[in-house]
């Protein structure tokens, strides 16, 4: 969008207050630039946050899946005693050969033990796992946050290009001369604009 004075004197405002217009536009587009940048600085700041906040939940996943892996392995334990003396019970009085019951004491033994190690392998994972999430989720909010600062900065700078580019246009321009006119000056503005057609 042209706010550059000649859109105002087209309008038929006067040489000097189209220059003051065109300069509030510049100022109100200069501000918006601002705003633009500063939301993303904001937005990347809340992507680090929302980064750091799904990588303490994970770590606290993993921290309640290694609690229940301990607790499920002193219930397998526990229950592995109980069984261990039922069945030596159970041995002790079907009065088998005391060769056979050692083989079969062994192999529950074998059992238990796989077991236990199961549970403890499925505690470690889960919480391997939840701290991987966790690392993941600190990775992807500092990206977020890395590519918000870049819109930022790709914002200002387009915006202070943009200014430049405006500035320089009307410092090329004679305004002053124009003498309140809408005619003179006037560049490749269609003359139905301001009345000279």
């Amino acid at each position: 969008m042209c706010l550059g004075p000649e859109l105002f004197i087209a309008l038929g405002a006067s040489a000097s207050a189209a220059s003051t217009m065109a300069t509030v536009g510049s100022v109100a587009m200069a501000g918006m630039t601002g705003l633009s940048a500063l939301g993303s600085m904001q937005q990347a700041k809340g992507a680090k946050q929302m980064g750091e906040y799904n990588a303490q939940i994970a770590a606290n996943e993993g921290i309640a899946a290694q609690q229940k892996a301990t607790f499920d392995l002193k219930q397998q334990q526990r229950q592995a005693k109980q069984f261990k003396g039922t069945q030596r019970a159970q041995m002790s009085a079907t009065g088998g050969e005391l060769l056979d019951m050692g083989d079969v004491a062994d192999m529950t033994a074998t059992d238990l033990e796989l077991e236990a190690l199961g549970i403890r392998y499925g505690g470690q994972m889960a919480q391997t796992a939840a701290q991987q999430r966790g690392t993941l989720a600190r990775m992807e909010g500092s990206m977020a946050a890395r590519k918000a600062r870049n819109e930022a900065g790709s914002t200002l700078l387009t915006g202070a290009k943009s200014g430049l580019t405006y500035a320089s246009g009307l410092a090329s321009k004679p305004y002053g001369s124009l003498g309140g006119t809408a005619s003179a000056g006037m560049g490749d503005l269609p003359g139905t604009l301001y009345g000279t057609a």
